[in-house]
């Protein structure tokens, strides 16, 4: 018996490691879509719209307490020109760390193990179809944080931001150049 259900961990483990081909959110392929779809997609799975990206917000917020009950937020954000996925963000109970790592480990296989200073800095990596996922605690604010990220996408995002923050501080000293 004992061998039975040895061959059969060993057999389960040889194919557990889920070879994840396309990375999916909500039933959809992040790569092949563009923010309309993925936000109807979001939408369809019971996440209540708090804000949506626009001319000065850089990301969605969604509430997500009535579909992912350990969730409070969900924070997605594209890439401005071309609508591309950049980033997804969970907050996370502290205490449902443990569960989420065995969850994405089940899921994607044994992750890169990043260890920091303290036992609370060890981020958990994985590389699936080009979206990097991390789990990491931050201890400071008693959250545990789930991210996905498009590496190319979040770089063009956060150049655009910076150049939107100096023009918005350009222009702001330009209006106001009379009072100093």
């Amino acid at each position: 018996m004992r061998r039975i259900c040895l061959m059969f961990l060993i057999a389960f483990s040889l194919f557990a490691n889920f070879n994840v081909a396309a990375f999916e959110l909500f039933g959809v392929t992040v790569n092949a879509i563009d923010r309309v779809k993925l936000r109807e997609a979001i939408r369809n799975s019971g996440a209540e719209v708090v804000r949506e990206a626009g001319d000065d917000n850089w990301y969605d917020v969604y509430d997500m307490t009535t579909n992912f009950k350990q969730s409070k937020r969900l924070y997605v954000a594209y890439e401005k020109a071309n609508a591309q996925f950049a980033f997804a963000e969970y907050h996370l109970p502290y205490a449902y760390f443990d569960t989420m790592l065995t969850r994405l480990k089940f899921k994607y296989g044994k992750p890169a193990v990043k260890y920091g200073t303290f036992e609370s800095d060890t981020k958990y990596q994985w590389l699936v179809d080009g979206i990097n996922i991390l789990l990491q605690l931050d201890w400071a604010k008693n959250v545990s944080r789930l991210q996905y990220t498009q590496n190319n996408n979040l770089a063009v995002l956060q150049q655009a931001y910076q150049q939107s923050r100096v023009k918005k501080f350009t222009d702001s000293l330009e209006l106001n150049k009379s009072y100093f």
